[in-house]
């Protein structure tokens, strides 16, 4: 990706934060179903979706996994909530017209201090877009792109994260695997940050590595596998049946990025680009 494609991207995505940010009178919702207390620094917790179409966005995820919303603030600065089974999973917010058509999932990743991750991730080399701010009912978030390119979010949220290790419904977030394009630089970079151990998976087409803690797994890494992109995170969804979603999204208007394949996890795994652009990756979980 060109450098000034990038740094067009990266101002759209910060406009849209800075709109919702500044919007009086919201409350946005918890990340946790109930207040646990508790903090998993490294944990995603939330997921944005950034858009220049809300209402098509919301139409295309609806219809592939069912997601319900609730409209926070009204307007140019409207926050979608999205639900799932009467529970809040992630927001969807828009992106004036004049900014382009560009769309993209950012996962936001629990820290314990939100001005001290900033401050490492630029002591790295990586870049503020959106400084630190308080999201009333949510928590203290800053938007930052990596030393390594991929946009992410550090929020320290309020009430606490959410459990660890729990049962995944289908059409929930599963994973959160990154794309790099220097996968040494960031395995450090991310290691450094949370103190996460790693370990290779045996038997991966390419090197892949998990990040976990205490025997929890946290988030994959791998390098980037699409030429010329910048690096990533990618989110991944769980499905029960990965070829009947395929087929929802395409007649839905996505672009699959990639197809099942039985060489890769038993062909449970598909990539998929939706009808606005943003990437996301669906899974069958556990693998049969």
């Amino acid at each position: 990706m060109k450098a000034s494609t990038l740094k067009f991207i990266l101002f759209i995505i910060v406009a849209g934060f800075a709109l919702n940010a500044c919007e009086s009178g919201i409350t946005y919702p918890s990340v946790a179903e109930k207040p646990t207390g508790e903090y998993h620094p490294g944990q995603f917790v939330w997921h944005d979706l950034a858009t220049p179409n809300p209402v098509a966005a919301m139409d295309f995820y609806k219809t592939v996994f069912g997601w319900e919303y609730k409209a926070l603030g009204s307007g140019e600065k409207a926050y979608q909530v999205i639900m799932l089974n009467g529970q809040p999973i992630g927001g969807i917010f828009k992106l004036a017209a004049k900014y382009g058509d560009a769309s993209e999932w950012i996962g936001s990743i629990s820290v314990e201090d939100v001005d001290a991750a900033v401050s490492f991730n630029s002591s790295e080399g990586g870049k503020t877009i959106f400084k630190t701010s308080y999201f009333k009912g949510r928590g203290t978030t800053a938007l930052v792109q990596d030393p390594q390119g991929a946009i992410l979010a550090f929020l320290h949220a309020d009430g606490g994260d959410p459990e660890l290790d729990k049962e995944i419904p289908d059409n929930d977030w599963l994973w959160n695997e990154l794309w790099t394009n220097d996968l040494e630089g960031s395995r450090k970079f991310y290691k450094t940050l949370f103190n996460y151990e790693e370990k290779s998976i045996s038997g991966a087409k390419a090197p892949y590595y998990v990040f976990e803690k205490n025997g929890i797994k946290y988030a994959g890494v791998l390098g980037n596998p699409v030429e010329g992109a910048r690096s990533a995170w990618m989110p991944y969804i769980h499905v029960s049946d990965v070829n009947a979603t395929i087929r929802k999204a395409v007649d839905a208007g996505a672009h699959v990025m990639m197809e099942p394949n039985s060489e890769i996890r038993k062909g449970s795994v598909a990539v998929l680009m939706d009808p606005l652009g943003a990437q996301f990756t669906i899974q069958e979980w556990p693998i049969k």
